[in-house]
């Protein structure tokens, strides 16, 4: 998720009783719920590296239990050479409640993460396998109104009974909509095959932005991906009329030949959808490689939309 989200989930984590246990305790909870995204430095390396790099080491088991002892560090280091020194008739803070508290802060970030289709490594660096929840956009507005409205309570005193009511309703709106993805990926599944799709694989179920209610479809099959839409205040709910995206022919020499281009190669580790095609000219080929999806003229992604790689021709052979 967006660390807008991450860092209300934070907030709320110490609304709900983490305030209570020590000094500080909202200050730890936010830090350690970001903590995670520490690898947004790999952007140094490219966007590319960066990609591939993203949502893996910083978020697997090493680093999910040696940043909550770097997180309580900084903590005890700020009460005590900052907060204490400015009110030294301030408590000290619990340590062992500000290193409880980072690690239920730490835990959260993958959580949330793996919510989306963006995807997170949960067994880095022993597997590099991904991770996903496929139910709440990456950037999701309605959920932020929830929490934000868990802390205007929580800020205007209501009584702690009403706080984590609130709580749980921001925190039902996620599981609610992971319920929603599943029963999304049966009914798809269902409407592909009386429309013909044969071979059917697997479906993505793509949340829409600001449309809890909607979502993109893709239906995998072994050559192709089919697009179309679900909604759920419609009928019919599902229409696949969207366009067919040929896998591409990965054996092609020029699809060989590119991908042995660094940044194709950090590409495809992050990528779930991959596909690609060769556009011939005179002077050479083009190869582009894309993730269905982020396809072209869909939702706005940037460098997620794929690259394209030029394969010059080949001389020719001499006689």
């Amino acid at each position: 998720m967006d660390p807008i989200t991450h860092t209300l989930a934070g907030a709320v984590i110490s609304r709900v009783g983490g305030e209570r246990r020590t000094p500080l305790a909202m200050a730890t909870l936010i830090l350690a719920a970001n903590a995670p995204d520490i690898d947004i430095f790999s952007v140094w390396l490219g966007s590319f590296a960066s990609l591939a790099f993203r949502r893996g080491w910083t978020h697997g088991p090493l680093a999910l239990a040696l940043l909550p002892f770097a997180i309580t560090g900084l903590i005890l280091l700020w009460d005590r050479a900052v907060r204490r020194r400015r009110d030294p008739t301030a408590s000290p803070v619990d340590a062992r409640w500000i290193l409880i508290l980072a690690v239920i802060g730490c835990l959260s970030h993958p959580a949330l993460d793996w919510l989306n289709t963006y995807g997170v490594r949960l067994l880095m660096p022993f597997s590099d396998r991904w991770f996903y929840g496929d139910a709440v956009f990456i950037v999701d507005p309605w959920w932020w109104g929830l929490l934000i409205a868990t802390l205007i309570l929580a800020r205007r005193g209501a009584s702690r009974r009403t706080v984590r009511a609130a709580a749980l309703v921001a925190l039902a709106y996620p599981l609610t909509l992971l319920v929603v993805s599943r029963v999304g990926d049966r009914v798809a599944h269902e409407a592909a095959e009386v429309q013909g799709i044969v071979g059917v694989q697997e479906i993505l179920y793509q949340p829409r932005p600001l449309k809890p209610l909607a979502a993109q479809l893709i239906v995998v099959t072994e050559r192709a991906y089919h697009f179309g839409n679900l909604r759920w205040n419609r009928s019919p709910r599902v229409v696949l009329d969207g366009p067919v995206v040929p896998r591409g022919d990965w054996t092609d020499p020029r699809v060989v030949d590119a991908r042995s281009d660094v940044d194709v190669t950090d590409y495809l580790v992050w990528s779930r959808y991959p596909y690609v095609s060769v556009d011939s000219f005179a002077a050479g080929s083009s190869v582009r490689f894309g993730d269905a999806r982020f396809l072209p003229g869909g939702i706005p992604a940037g460098g997620l939309e794929g690259l394209r790689i030029p394969v010059p021709a080949a001389p020719p052979t001499a006689r």
